[in-house]
């Protein structure tokens, strides 16, 4: 194998930590959008050069002859051999991504069946805190604690808050932000800034249905000073990340539409980052070695 095989993961994590190091300046629901695009690209790009990589470097260990007897041995025995420390740090990355994406499927089915079978663990908390469950069977849930601490209002701010986070299924931008990273762990940066933008793209949804950007900034600072600490797993919560830089935003000017910006940018760089993915997994005879 040699370098350039590697350039489009090298360019898709760039790009990926890029876009992630510090907020966009566009409105929320597009960062949110062009952030999950790079990192689902960068995630399939890394897969496929960690996976070729790792089965260049076993294929060097079997005897050549075992190897070759087959069109898949002779494609990979083509690629080697590989440096020790190259095929080592691949075994690894393949073994470490594996364990944390089934790690995170399961924690992730068990704690939505575990709401969406006793939802009374939290509505019936003392602890003030709401998050969304997505599904037919779903829906916001409100604590008994939440009610008590804040008015009419306020209750009003987090309902449509949590509402968001349903409407525009951001459990399926933050389910697939976290499997990337677990796949590739250098894009758990960027993670984090997925999970920020989905949560101002719901807290000016919030804005947008209230009319009053003060009063969704001091319920959500209400909240997170009477429970610091995050929702119950991996739900989306009403304080659930960022709130220093939430609060901030929200006493700031709204942030700009980006009607025409946002959309350019966002197939811009879709297609960019799907068109490296896709030689990544060209370059790396996937596709070839599931077929021969």
């Amino acid at each position: 194998m040699t370098w350039p095989t590697f350039a489009p993961t090298i360019a898709l994590t760039a790009l990926s930590l890029a876009l992630g190091w510090r907020p966009l300046p566009l409105h929320p629901a597009w960062s949110a959008r062009l952030l999950l695009v790079t990192m689902v690209a960068t995630a399939l790009a890394a897969a496929s050069t960690i996976v070729f990589t790792t089965a260049v470097f076993v294929a060097g260990f079997l005897p050549v002859h075992a190897v070759a007897a087959g069109a898949q041995g002779r494609l990979l025995l083509d690629h080697g051999p590989l440096p020790a420390h190259l095929g080592a740090a691949a075994s690894a990355l393949l073994a470490t991504g594996s364990w944390a994406a089934a790690r995170l499927g399961i924690r992730h089915r068990r704690d939505l069946r575990a709401v969406r079978q006793a939802p009374s663990q939290v509505t019936g908390q003392d602890r003030p805190m709401a998050i969304a469950v997505p599904g037919r069977d779903g829906g916001v849930l409100v604590s008994r604690g939440l009610m008590r601490l804040l008015d009419r209002e306020q209750l009003r701010v987090v309902f449509r808050h949590e509402r968001s986070h349903l409407r525009h299924r951001h459990h399926i931008f933050s389910a697939l932000g976290a499997l990337s990273a677990a796949l590739f762990p250098p894009l758990a940066v960027t993670h984090r800034s997925l999970l920020l933008s989905l949560e101002r793209w719901a807290d000016e949804d919030a804005v947008t249905d209230t009319g009053d950007r003060a009063l969704v900034a001091r319920t959500l600072a209400r909240v997170a000073l009477a429970d610091p600490l995050p929702g119950p797993g991996p739900h989306p919560a009403f304080t659930g990340s960022h709130i220093v830089h939430r609060v901030q935003a929200l006493m700031g000017a709204p942030p700009p539409q980006n009607r025409f910006v946002g959309p350019a940018l966002l197939s811009g760089t879709s297609v960019a980052s799907s068109g490296m993915a896709s030689s990544s997994l060209q370059l790396h005879h996937l596709s070839a070695l599931m077929v021969l």
